[in-house]
């Protein structure tokens, strides 16, 4: 058994074109969820992230609905290119644009759904309520939700026509560039605008007021305007809503973890994004992948004869599937890619190497079983979700992402924890690339 699983990875290990198609688009996102940990690392020392930690928790929640609105798009975008309904320009913008529209309503929702449900918890915590935070949290994430989903959509959208255009399988390469770029310009964007909104805030309050009134009143109409106009999107606007909101609860779990283990551990803010967008880009490449092949084997509602919902963990991984190949890819690319982006980290953060063979050994294990566990729920939840006539681009991935980050913080957190008692600890400096801009 063990043999044959050897041979099997060993095989997977030749250079193959379907593989450098998947490891170029991992080591962008890599970088791109790195970049973002330092960022993290460098913004968590700024008096607005002191004086307001529910930013901590938004963080991570803000990064998941980049997973849970445009991880979707990327899917639904990679179904129509691979069944060839984007072959016309007149197609292409129609789904292009109901698609944009889409996601600027439900980002606005669930900004404010999540602006309210986090300072809800802390006030009920500390026993205070503060409208100044609400204005300025509310407005914050507003902007921040609504502008890196515009920007990722146009970067999504050129990465399909350019995958379409030569012929590269736009699973493979969509999600992994949206990955490399979503938390860094999520963070940037929630961290600069919670600043000056704070700042401004003590002197003009009814800036942060009058951002959410113009999202609220003028935006979210015309946005569901479009929606609605759209035949691609119509069917949409109401299916799509129960998983991206359960995403959001589950995704609070983990900014929660977030924020008392930023307190407690030094340097779990850099490596934080790290497990979690690598997770959530690798088993997004995966989940759009199962959705394109059941679409091209069967008809929504009627699994293919060989295809079980609720399937072996070796026959998901190594064989015994149509996917598995693809997973084992995945896997493979999850350990030694893991151990590199630590490396980078640590080197940027301190300008310096220091982590040792304990920490790296600790950090691979910790990120390969939260990727084996997402692998393993994205087999269950795209199979059930398409037996009940589900669209598993549009349900399958916001449950994902959100269980990733939820999922990889809290195992973080228990590694750290772990690592403490046998004082093993990872101990952070001052990064030497830092933002040092008065606030």
């Amino acid at each position: 058994m063990l043999m044959r699983i050897w041979n099997v990875f060993a095989l997977e290990m030749a250079p193959k074109k379907e593989n450098q198609t998947i490891v170029i688009p991992f080591f962008l996102a890599g970088m791109g969820t790195t970049t973002a940990g330092i960022m993290l690392g460098s913004v968590q020392h700024w008096t607005v992230y002191k004086q307001m930690s529910e930013l901590f928790v938004m963080v991570p929640v803000l990064c998941g609905l980049k997973g849970n609105l445009d991880m979707c798009v990327a899917a639904r975008f990679c179904t129509h290119s691979n069944l060839g309904h984007m072959k016309h320009k007149g197609d292409i913008w129609k789904i292009v644009i109901g698609n944009m529209a889409l996601v600027q309503v439900q980002a606005i929702v669930c900004s404010l759904l999540l602006s309210t449900f986090t300072l809800s918890i802390s006030s009920a915590v500390a026993h205070k309520l503060s409208f100044d935070n609400f204005s300025t949290l509310t407005a914050a994430a507003l902007v921040t939700s609504s502008t890196a989903c515009m920007i990722l959509d146009s970067v999504l959208m050129v990465t399909i026509l350019f995958s379409q255009r030569y012929s590269f399988n736009p699973d493979y390469m969509a999600t992994p560039i949206v990955a490399s770029i979503g938390d860094v310009v999520t963070i940037s964007l929630l961290s600069f605008s919670a600043a000056y909104m704070h700042a401004l805030g003590k002197s003009y309050m009814w800036i942060s007021v009058c951002v959410m009134v113009f999202y609220l009143v003028v935006l979210l109409p015309l946005w569901l305007v479009v929606v609605l106009r759209n035949t691609y999107t119509r069917p949409l606007l109401m299916m799509s809503w129960i998983p991206v909101l359960a995403a959001l609860c589950i995704s609070a779990f983990g900014g929660f973890v977030l924020r008392s283990s930023v307190e407690q551990f030094p340097g779990f803010a850099i490596f934080s994004p790290i497990i979690n967008g690598i997770g959530g880009n690798l088993v997004c490449v995966q989940t759009s992948n199962m959705g394109t092949i059941l679409y091209r084997r069967s008809k929504l509602g009627q699994l293919p004869r060989d295809t079980r919902i609720c399937e072996w963990p070796h026959r998901v991984y190594f064989y015994g599937t149509v996917y598995s190949r693809v997973s084992r890819i995945l896997i493979i690319l999850s350990i030694p890619g893991n151990i590199i982006l630590v490396y980078i980290a640590d080197y940027l953060y301190k300008s310096r190497i220091t982590v040792g063979v304990v920490f790296l050994g600790s950090f691979a294990l910790t990120s390969l079983l939260q990727l084996l566990i997402l692998l393993w729920s994205a087999h269950f939840l795209v199979h059930l979700f398409w037996r009940h006539r589900i669209d598993p681009d549009s349900s399958a991935i916001p449950y994902l992402t959100a269980l990733g980050d939820g999922l990889g913080t809290g195992l973080l957190a228990i590694m750290f924890r772990l690592l403490r008692s046998a004082d093993q600890e990872y101990s952070a400096n001052q990064p030497w690339l830092k933002f040092n801009l008065g606030i």
